[in-house]
């Protein structure tokens, strides 16, 4: 059964989602979802490789290409960022990739509540696994 989950980095297009096979189907114009299908995660891409943050009935999970995990308290997530470099690990595995570049330093942008995270979805995985709250109220 899939899931439909939105692009972390293009604001319009979502994809389908098969979590047992880790399949995403073809990107679509995300426009606002049916009635009862609201977003359940997103998308990205790391250092090449395809991530995805969801939710389903067992609870919050990540994908990192092909490995699947639970993202609980016990599952440990690090993010580290240098000028140029970031790296995110998830237990064991660890990716590399360009730091976002982003027009604006979130301190300075004129959006409201606009936040590093918003912009690197490494980050914004490794916040949401390290706040219970937040790892609980996502994509709810």
């Amino acid at each position: 059964m899939s899931i439909m989950v939105r692009s972390f980095d293009r604001f319009d297009e979502a994809a389908a989602f098969d979590p047992a096979s880790g399949e995403l189907g073809p990107r679509t114009r995300a426009g606002s979802p049916p009635p009862g299908q609201a977003p359940a995660g997103h998308y990205g891409e790391l250092g090449g490789v395809p991530v995805v943050l969801y939710r389903t009935a067992g609870g919050l999970r990540l994908r990192l290409g092909e490995r699947d995990v639970a993202v609980d308290a016990h599952l440990e997530i690090r993010h580290e960022r240098s000028a140029d470099r970031c790296l995110l690990t998830v237990g064991t595995t660890t990716l590399a990739y360009p730091a976002p570049d982003t027009l604006t330093d979130p301190e300075d942008d004129p959006t409201a509540f606009a936040e590093a995270e918003d912009f690197d979805m490494g980050l914004f995985v490794a916040n949401v696994a390290g706040d219970p709250g937040r790892r609980e109220a996502v994509y709810r």
